[in-house]
């Protein structure tokens, strides 16, 4: 039996709308300003969103009569929020230059079937959201950013509260290298984004004794060496990060390195599963200061030989 793999692909060539998830909490207010600034550069614009949740939705939701016109009342509030944040975002931008278009949108319903649907309908290259928000009714980590992580079918950056507005200078794509060859498919596609900051990438090798068996080999490294020859992109490098284990190697490498976007590859049983469960999730909480773009590689259909 064979398995094929789609993946989530990043094209900044084609890419139109990148929807910004919000609560309206002060932390979504500035992962909306990071995108639009991200959207500016790469001439995209942006839909800003917000999921309007009803108690219908919550457990025991047969308990619950919820009037329709209550929810009328909510979804017209998320509308004038919305309206407010878009005035903010345009007001904030002084310049003359060509600015993204910003549409809104909002929509009862679970967070990740309102984007899910979004993105099902061809409307949705790219999604951003902060890592969390002021109260019970923010983006809490353990919850949303892990649902959102696991099912979205397109690449979702996560914009922690520290994360200054910069450019791109220092790219670091962190993996176990366990699927190169998968791994590769995402590097060509992020080579489209750092080119438009004119940014580094560094192929960091996370090494544990549990991967020392499948580790990098000599053949597996002139690979990636060949591979950033051959798209002709000069500013791709290789590290190697050895450590006990993976979140430990994940620590030197934020620890220690000038980092401006942290990329990873979200797969089944891969490194960052394992990682979702453990410490990131905290890490992610106390708030990093370097955005993450998570791509996400599918199974998308399995051949019988």
């Amino acid at each position: 039996m064979e398995k094929y793999y789609g993946f989530a692909a990043l094209n900044i060539e084609k890419m139109k709308n990148l929807l910004v998830l919000t609560d309206f909490s002060s932390l979504a207010k500035h992962a909306a300003e990071y995108a639009y600034s991200l959207a500016k550069k790469i001439n995209a614009d942006i839909i800003l969103c917000n999921a309007v949740i009803v108690p219908a939705e919550m457990p025991q939701a047969g308990l619950v009569v919820w009037p329709m016109e209550e929810s009328s009342v909510l979804e017209e509030e998320s509308t004038g929020e919305l309206e407010k944040l878009k005035e903010h975002l345009k007001k904030a931008d002084p310049t003359h230059d060509k600015k993204p278009q910003i549409g809104i949108m909002n929509q009862s319903g679970y967070l990740q079937d309102v984007v899910g649907g979004l993105i099902a309908d061809e409307l949705i290259d790219f999604v951003v959201m902060g890592t969390h928000g002021d109260g019970v009714g923010g983006f809490l980590l353990g919850n949303h950013t892990r649902n959102m992580i696991e099912s979205l079918s397109v690449p979702l950056l996560l914009v922690p509260s520290k994360v200054s507005i910069a450019p791109f200078k220092n790219i670091y794509f962190a993996s176990d290298l366990s699927d190169p060859h998968g791994d590769s498919v995402f590097l060509k596609q992020l080579i489209s984004l750092a080119s438009a900051f004119k940014a580094e990438i560094s192929i960091a090798h996370i090494s544990t004794p549990k991967t020392v068996a499948r580790d990098i080999s000599e053949k597996t490294k002139a690979m990636v060496f060949d591979f950033s020859s051959d798209l002709g992109y000069p500013g791709i490098h290789f590290i190697r990060i050895n450590a006990d284990k993976a979140i430990e190697g994940l620590d030197k490498l934020m620890s220690h390195a000038p980092m401006d976007l942290l990329v990873m590859v979200h797969r089944e049983k891969s490194f960052l599963a394992g990682l979702l469960n453990g410490s990131l999730t905290e890490k992610l909480a106390n708030d990093l200061n370097f955005p993450m773009l998570i791509f996400k590689a599918m199974p998308v259909a399995e051949h019988i030989a």
